[in-house]
C-alpha cells in the first residue's frame, strides 16, 4: 500500500449518489493560544477525495483539528442555486496516544443537510 495523507477526506452528493468534486477543503488546527493554524488546503478530485492534503511523513500531534468545504462554490457547479450551508466545518479531536492513527473526514452532503462519520 502506497503511503498516504495521515488525514484525507471525501464529499459524497447524497442528494444525486455521485462524488462531490471540485470543493475546496482546509485543514487547521486549534493552537494554545486558542486561533486556527492552517495546516493544508486541497480541493476533492473526480473522486470527491483529498488523499493528498498532509504529506505522507507528516507526524500528527494530539489536539483539535477542523476540516472546512467550501460548499457554496460547490453547488453552483452542480446547477443547485438554492442551499442552506454555504461552508461546513468538522471538528475533531485527537487523542493523546492516537497521533499515528489514520483519520477519514466523510461529507455526505445535500442542499439542507449534512452529515459525516469517522472514515477508514
Amino acid at each position: 500500500m502506497a503511503a498516504r495523507s495521515p488525514i484525507t477526506c471525501h464529499v459524497l452528493d447524497s442528494s444525486c449518489g455521485k462524488p462531490g468534486r471540485n470543493v475546496p477543503v482546509k485543514l487547521e488546527m486549534l493552537n494554545t493560544g486558542a486561533l486556527w493554524q492552517g495546516l493544508a488546503e486541497g480541493v476533492t478530485d473526480s473522486d470527491g477525495r483529498v488523499s493528498t492534503l498532509l504529506n505522507p511523513s507528516h507526524q500528527l500531534v494530539a489536539g483539535i483539528y477542523r476540516m472546512t468545504f467550501q460548499t457554496a462554490e460547490y453547488w453552483p457547479s452542480v446547477g443547485v442555486s438554492s442551499y442552506f450551508h454555504p461552508y461546513v466545518q468538522i471538528i475533531f479531536e485527537i487523542a493523546p496516544g492516537a497521533e499515528k492513527q489514520h483519520y477519514h473526514i466523510p461529507l455526505l452532503l445535500s442542499p439542507y443537510s449534512y452529515t459525516t462519520y469517522r472514515g477508514s
